[in-house]
């Protein structure tokens, strides 16, 4: 496979594709549920309902009336259990600082709150390794809206024209095509197998971000 150019610019999403935050994101659910009434649910369907922002997420779990509720409940308990069982996946400390190395802007575009994201990453240790860390309730978009995409980049200086998206959804891929970004790639890492991401039409598809980073750019990790 040939490689291609480095991007100007990369951006990442977070959980599903760095990290692995499921543990704590099943927990607090269910901490939420119970406060509501609900009966609890399994890690399986937690995953299965991620992606798109929290209020998409517990729409489909509590249904719409409870939704907004649900979710400010969970904003305000997820920083207190958000750091149990969180793990940096294989390759992902390794990309940044590599693609960092070589001089390419690397950034987190993540529908997860912005002052949670800041934290995670900066427990981990990876704040270091990025040139920007963008979440969700400091501005009124979130991913794949244009809006966030483009703040993000015009924060960093970039243009939309030579930037890439990392990531592990539909959501991602959406985020690069709406948002006129160069290209998407995808890694089934997170809460979408391999199948369930090739229909959308990601430029490039990985079972893991070494694999992404060897085949798309011809770095090895």
């Amino acid at each position: 496979m040939s490689t291609r150019p480095l991007p100007e610019t990369v951006l990442f999403d977070l959980d599903g594709t760095l990290v692995d935050n499921f543990t704590a994101i099943h927990l607090c659910t269910n901490q939420v549920l119970e406060v509501m009434g609900f009966g609890p649910v399994s890690y399986e369907t937690v995953c299965g309902s991620v992606g798109g922002g929290a209020l998409r997420t517990m729409t489909k779990l509590v249904g719409e009336a409870n939704a907004a509720t649900a979710v400010k409940l969970y904003l305000d308990h997820f920083r207190s259990v958000m750091l149990k069982g969180v793990k940096v996946y294989p390759g992902a400390r390794e990309i940044l600082k590599a693609l960092r190395s070589r001089g390419v802007t690397v950034a987190v575009l993540t529908n997860k709150d912005h002052g949670n994201s800041i934290e995670l990453l900066a427990h981990l240790g990876m704040s270091e390794d990025t040139d920007g860390i963008f979440g969700t309730n400091v501005v009124p978009w979130r991913k794949p809206h244009p809006g966030f995409t483009h703040y993000a980049l015009a924060q960093l200086g970039r243009a939309a024209s030579a930037a890439c998206m990392v990531g592990d959804s539909p959501f991602d891929i959406d985020t690069a095509r709406q948002g006129g970004l160069a290209s998407a790639h995808a890694v089934a890492t997170g809460t979408h197998k391999a199948e369930e991401l090739a229909p959308h039409g990601p430029d490039t598809l990985h079972p893991d971000l070494p694999t992404l980073a060897r085949e798309v750019w011809g770095i090895r990790l």
